[in-house]
């Protein structure tokens, strides 16, 4: 992978997304940062893995299908960071981070369009590598931000869950006809 591979990853993981949105609002609720941190890394992980053994055999519909379930998921843990009471907050955070960054697309991106198709299979661990190492600056980045932020655990519940929400809305965009809109 070249400086321009890692640029575009480290781009993609430093946008704003599902992952990212829960990771500042733990730190904002002041909840453990390496347990987060560990859960990201798992769940791109397990993402990458998957996507980078089988990413020569991914039929075209498989975006669709992705997209569908990550937006899901997504809508379901919205609504349930919006609707929780701030003392049910503390539990389950890293299992949360851990199945929305294995849902989340951009494993799937990254695995599929940013590492090229006709990279060696050796060099298939340096990818899996460089996107741990990306996804944990870029989400270390995102704890900070949460850091820096005030406001109350409820908050931050509240405004991760619209984010997820949104979100997931942005993920199903592409798949309504232009008709229906």
């Amino acid at each position: 992978m070249d400086n321009l591979h890692l640029l575009e990853a480290f781009l993609l993981f430093a946008a704003p997304g599902p992952t990212n949105a829960l990771l500042a609002a733990c730190a904002v609720k002041r909840q453990n940062a390496t347990t987060r941190l560990a859960a990201q890394a798992c769940g791109y992980g397990i993402a990458a893995t998957f996507w980078l053994s089988l990413r020569s055999l991914v039929p075209p519909a498989t975006v669709q299908l992705v997209q569908l379930v990550a937006a899901a998921w997504l809508v379901i843990l919205g609504f349930r960071l919006m609707a929780r009471r701030a003392e049910a907050t503390e539990n389950g955070g890293g299992i949360s981070i851990l199945a929305t960054t294995a849902l989340n697309p951009k494993a799937f991106i990254y695995c599929v369009a940013i590492v090229p198709m006709d990279i060696e299979a050796a060099a298939l661990g340096i990818a899996w590598i460089a996107l741990l190492v990306t996804t944990a600056v870029t989400g270390s980045m995102w704890l900070l931000l949460g850091a820096r932020l005030s406001g109350g655990k409820r908050i931050a519940d509240t405004i991760a869950g619209a984010a997820l929400i949104a979100f997931a809305l942005l993920l199903v965009r592409p798949l309504i006809p232009l008709s229906v809109i």
